[in-house]
């Protein structure tokens, strides 16, 4: 029995409800910043490193004193010393160095080299320690963004790195000119027969404000043993820990938590922050599902705002918010991550103007390129991502001005425009675009020279059907939802009827064919599926015929849908749900449709329901509303195999898919051949539903991981089928997606950078610690099929990145 023991649900104050708790320190950081002209600063209290310094240890070893060079070697760029100027203890530190540019090893990779310090541990066992403990002082003139890297090697029974080189790979995020307390937790690697432990700085090019070296002394390395390491793999989360969203709950949310607190009466009370006075009790059930047995509360009939925790026994969570807008903190966050990935542009405190040496040669005449945002914790560019950014800003600013939100909805717009400008310069006629880069580099600014004349550094031009289409329903969508600019307005109406005719053009001469006709200069839009394309030329007309009314695009809207709809499985499998609804790539029905680290997911349902909204008589009308449906209780079905998370499953695998290999390979990234053991391996770890089929939580995945924007984008198509449909189910299954991001995951951490709390450090690489920097996301470990978040830091899973905060924004924009 559940019931309330506050004496009221709501306060009156002058005839109105008062008004819930909002987060002040925000509201200041956001005034001070200028409406985020300025990054928002940096709030390391709540952070995964600091409750990890806490600690208690209990065995602490230490392996080198700092006191002479014998196990010590050096190989790279630059060089390593003994140094007397600091030490933590002793006399002497470790001092590494780095030149800051090291032009001679240009075309090698995307870096200019690495000044690599290792210590011959001897093939020590260290299965008794779980931490590595040490302290950094970096002192690197003029630099603002700052990262030492730590590498374990194991050649024990697992080996350490592996074949990805992600395992014991660790970016470590510091300070500037003092010393920083490091550690990182390995308590699931590898580690019966350590070998090698090696600091490595990597060199990237000058910043404006850059001298001409990185130093960095190191001191006073040591493992330990601590109480409560956390636990890393799997889905049962660690010993007296409450798992719940973070930031908190929408006022109409589900509110639910995960509980595994050792020693409680089966109560768990819920606390107001400011009061300390007990507001809500509940009762504490036990869950049994297809993941494990878990506790769980649920306290979704609470409604009153305000901030509050969870107390249950001697364990009480983080506070966190109910609030009708609880979203609204964290799009300003993730709007300050899309402000300092700006390229082209003086970010204050992270950059000055960058890569204004990256060029094309188009008809003999070079054509220099920056602008909209760099894709990532790198300095690459993809034109395509900076225009999904675009328009999820566009989404979340309309429905910020839907609530009356004028300083949020203000300064979404102003951003959507920096993205527009890029689109719209990056246009060289007939068809053709500035597309990509790749690049991990502070270039010179002189063009020619070779940070920018490498094959893989230039900027990429080509005119793929598939990106304009994309484009142009992008520049409709912003010619409605801008304002204040109307020769704007009508320039995008313009270059939007000319994108999609010239695209139009091109796919009735090649048809999907197109997707494979760039070489060399393809990026990932070269993964789409036929049956994406199709959804994605639909919501192009769609949208051009809101935007002009022209019957054409209403007509090549329902056209192309067509195609699509006749790759969604409606037949059920043979499983015991008869599950069906899901998408296939092609009319071959071999492959069904998956995504790994990017995903466009939501594209089949923005189609659909746009074409449901603009045309309501269509003879179709009624077999789109049915689609939308077979979609949504495919949703509803396959989230129940992960309950209580609420996690949408990346879908159904046929076993036979590896063999259609031009389809699976396209989907993956940095993986040519060769898949069919591994296939069958994380397949089996999956859920069989029958004998051609698995359903996986986590996507078939090789080199490149990253769950965040494929569960937000299958989180988005819940969403608008939740609303289409006016089904609450799927609506909480959309927000669940949001949920886990901030905390109800088995590790109970925050994956956004300052939103909610116990968010750890990101790979960020070039742009640094950034406030609302959102990764590639949560991993699985090698083929299993279960969620995996070590502390070790790298990419790509742990790899800010563009497209999940562009997801995120266009999520949230439907709460």
């Amino acid at each position: 029995m559940k019931k309330l023991v506050a004496s009221a649900l709501l306060l009156l104050c002058h005839g109105s409800v008062l008004l819930a708790q909002i987060d002040e320190k925000l509201k200041d950081d956001i005034r001070n910043t200028g409406y985020i002209h300025h990054p928002l600063p940096l709030d390391h209290s709540k952070s995964f490193e600091t409750f990890g310094l806490t600690k208690k240890v209990v065995t602490n070893d230490l392996i080198c004193d700092m006191e002479d060079l014998n196990k010590w070697s050096h190989k790279g760029i630059g060089g390593m010393s003994l140094t007397t100027e600091r030490s933590i203890a002793g006399k002497h530190s470790l001092r590494l160095v780095a030149p800051t540019t090291y032009p001679q090893f240009l075309g090698w990779g995307l870096g200019f080299g690495t000044s690599l310090a290792s210590y011959e541990v001897g093939g020590v066992n260290w299965e008794k320690y779980n931490r590595i403990h040490f302290y950094i002082y970096p002192h690197c003139e003029g630099a603002r963004s700052i990262y030492l890297n730590l590498y374990v090697e194991n050649d024990g029974k697992v080996k350490v790195p592996d074949k990805y080189e992600r395992e014991g790979y660790h970016e470590i995020n510091l300070i500037n000119g003092q010393w920083n307390e490091c550690f990182v937790e390995m308590s699931e690697l590898a580690r019966d027969k350590i070998t090698k432990l090696s600091f490595a700085i990597e060199v990237f090019g000058k910043e404006r404000t850059m001298g001409d070296s990185l130093k960095f002394d190191i001191d006073n390395v040591s493992v330990q043993t601590i109480e409560h390491p956390e636990v890393v793999t799997g889905w049962t989360p660690a010993e007296n820990r409450i798992i719940y969203s973070t930031t908190g709950y929408g006022v109409e949310s589900k509110k639910t938590a995960i509980v595994r607190v050792n020693g409680h009466n089966g109560q768990f009370h819920l606390i107001n922050e400011v009061t300390n006075a007990v507001v809500y009790e509940g009762k504490i059930n036990a869950t049994k599902t297809t993941i494990g047995d878990f506790e769980t509360i649920d306290f979704s009939d609470f409604r009153k705002e305000g901030q509050y925790a969870i107390r249950i026994g001697q364990v009480t969570s983080k506070p966190f918010y109910i609030n009708r807008n609880i979203w609204d903190n964290s799009a300003w966050r993730v709007l300050n991550f899309i402000f300092c990935e700006r390229c082209g542009y003086a970010v204050p405190g992270k950059h000055g103007v960058c890569h204004s040496d990256l060029h094309a040669v188009v008809d003999g005449k070079i054509f220099p390129f920056n602008g909209g945002w760099h894709d990532a914790a790198d300095m690459s560019q993809q034109v395509l991502q900076s225009g999904e950014i675009v328009y999820s800003l566009l989404e979340m600013a309309n429905r910020a001005k839907e609530k009356n939100n004028k300083d949020l909805f203000l300064r979404l717009q102003e951003e959507a425009e920096w993205g527009i400008d890029c689109i719209l310069k990056g246009r060289l006629g007939n068809g053709y675009r500035a597309q990509t880069w790749g690049t991990n580099l502070w270039t010179d600014g002189f063009i020619g020279t070779g940070d920018d004349s490498t094959k893989r550094r230039q900027v990429h031009v080509h005119n793929r059907a598939f990106e304009n289409f994309v484009f142009a329903g992008i520049e409709a969508y912003a010619a409605m939802m801008l304002e204040n600019d109307n020769m704007l307005k009508e320039n995008l109406r313009k270059v939007a009827i000319e994108d999609f005719a010239l695209a139009k053009k091109r796919f009735d001469s090649l048809g999907f064919n197109d997707l494979s006709s760039i070489g060399g200069g393809g990026d990932h839009a070269a993964m789409a599926s036929n049956s994406q394309y199709s959804a994605n030329i639909s919501l192009a007309a769609s949208l051009l015929y809101k935007l002009t009314g022209n019957k054409y695009y209403a007509t090549e809207a329902a056209k192309s849908i067509q195609y699509t709809l006749q790759c969604q499985r409606t037949e059920p499998l043979g499983d015991k749900n008869k599950t069906s609804g899901f998408f296939y790539r092609d009319l071959d029905r071999k492959s069904i449709v998956h995504y790994t680290h990017q995903s466009r997911d939501q594209v089949y349902m923005q189609a659909l329901t746009t074409l449901c909204e603009t045309q309501p008589n269509h003879a179709d009308y009624a077999k789109w509303a049915a689609s939308i449906k077979l979609f949504g209780n495919y949703l509803k079905t396959i989230t129940q195999y992960v309950q209580p998370y609420g996690l949408a499953p990346s879908g159904v695998y046929n076993i036979n898919e590896v063999k259609d290999s031009v389809n699976f390979y396209k989907v993956q990234v940095g993986i040519f051949s060769g898949a069919a053991n591994d296939y069958k391996e994380q397949l089996e770890n999956g859920f069989k539903l029958d004998n051609e089929h698995y359903l996986k939580v986590f996507p078939v995945w090789f080199s490149f991981r990253g769950n965040a924007a494929v569960q937000l984008s299958t989180g988005k198509a819940a969403a608008l089928c939740g609303k289409f449909l006016k089904d609450k189910e799927l609506i909480n299954i959309a927000e669940q997606q949001l949920f886990w991001i901030v905390g109800k995951n088995p590790f109970g951490q925050s994956l956004i950078w300052g939103e909610g709390s116990n968010y750890p450090q990101l790979y960020t690489a070039l742009p640094g610690e950034t406030v609302g920097g959102i990764p590639v996301g949560m991993q699985s470990r090698f083929n299993e099929d279960k969620p995996y978040w070590p502390q070790f830091n790298t990419a790509t899973y742990k790899e800010v990145w563009g497209a999940p905060a562009a997801r995120w924004l266009s999520l949230i924009a439907e709460f």
